[in-house]
């Protein structure tokens, strides 16, 4: 073909709709990433900062590489570009092949998205945008057909609605994660498992221990040393059962003359009370049942409390002298010669 014929081919200067295509293409391959982390190794999504995203970016890019040529092959059109009417044919009209697709796609990544690294990222798309704007060929579109089949309003009304719709989704997948592994009436092991997923959903272990399957506290396996500023220890649980089946959780904390800082228990509490009330028929995906437990537990650190939530009634009462109280510690008085904590504890499945 020559380069006149070449440079007569379709193509699209939109350069907010091809970019807003774009964006809600990531936006899905982000989601499918999400989604297999969150489900195959129970990595907390809600939790993921800083350089994780940084991180998340670049594995996009490399579902982009492995669905978008496939996508373009198959239906000329990805999810994003389908949204605003946006078709890709090579030359002749026909699709692309696996390859074609393959390399345009390449040159996407890298001259039109500077591999999503941060600054030079802003850069390629800058100049891109100048470039679309200015009603110039996209060098990754030169051999290509790019055409666009409207421009109806109602297509800014489906790309809002699909924008939303990907919030509804990590939204679910983050409720879907508050979900513990076993629900209905619990046995200890049960109950053991429910405290386990939520320690490390939210990265709240103590002393590198975890509950086995009579619920009693074992050491994890670890080369790492751990020094520890609090002197706390991991509460023993006490349990009782009906037919097998739990109905009551408690423990008791009782120090006298203790030289050193206290937390309050209020990590063990958190999750005991989790694994709990996370198994009642109430706790539905998108409950508000972990937050609202959280919330009561946090904001009474050092009062005690009496609640009831899904089904189960939470009771704590703290009693506690020689010591003064900051955000998060019960520290020794200088000014005291004794010291005193009390806690219990308790859920009733009521």
């Amino acid at each position: 073909m020559m380069i006149n014929e070449i440079e007569k081919l379709p193509q699209v200067f939109h350069p907010w709709r091809r970019y807003l295509a774009r964006t809600m293409d990531c936006i899905i391959y982000n989601l499918l990433w999400l989604t297999f982390i969150a489900f195959i190794f129970h990595v907390n999504v809600a939790a993921r900062r800083g350089l994780d995203n940084v991180l998340d970016s670049f594995i996009t890019l490399v579902i982009m590489m492995g669905l978008e040529p496939l996508l373009l092959h198959l239906f000329k059109t990805t999810p994003g570009k389908a949204i605003f009417g946006l078709r890709i044919e090579n030359c002749g009209g026909s699709k692309l092949s696996y390859g074609e697709a393959l390399e345009r796609t390449w040159r996407v990544i890298g001259e039109g998205m500077g591999y999503n690294i941060p600054i030079y990222r802003l850069v390629r798309l800058w100049k891109s945008y100048n470039l679309c704007s200015e009603n110039e060929t996209l060098p990754w579109d030169e051999s290509i057909s790019y055409t666009i089949k409207d421009t109806k309003w109602y297509r800014g009304v489906f790309y809002v609605c699909a924008f939303v719709c990907s919030f509804v989704v990590v939204y679910a997948i983050i409720s879907a994660q508050l979900l513990p592994p076993n629900k209905g009436d619990l046995t200890i092991a049960e109950f053991a498992e429910n405290y386990n997923y939520y320690a490390k959903h939210f990265d709240m272990s103590f002393r590198d221990e975890y509950l086995d399957e009579n619920g009693k506290w074992k050491k994890k396996d670890s080369d790492s040393m751990v020094i520890y500023i609090s002197h706390n220890d991991n509460p023993e649980f006490g349990f009782i059962l009906k037919n097998g089946y739990i109905t009551d959780v408690s423990f008791e904390i009782e120090t006298k003359n203790n030289e050193y800082m206290l937390s309050p228990y209020d990590r063990q509490m958190i999750l005991a009370s989790l694994a709990f009330a996370g198994a009642q028929d109430e706790m539905k995906l998108f409950s508000k049942i972990p937050k609202r437990i959280i919330e009561q537990i946090e904001n009474n650190t050092f009062k005690g409390y009496h609640f009831a939530e899904g089904g189960i009634t939470f009771i704590c009462d703290i009693e506690h002298s020689g010591y003064y109280e900051t955000q998060s510690y019960l520290l020794p008085s200088d000014d005291e010669k004794e010291t005193y904590f009390n806690l219990k504890f308790s859920m009733n499945k009521q």
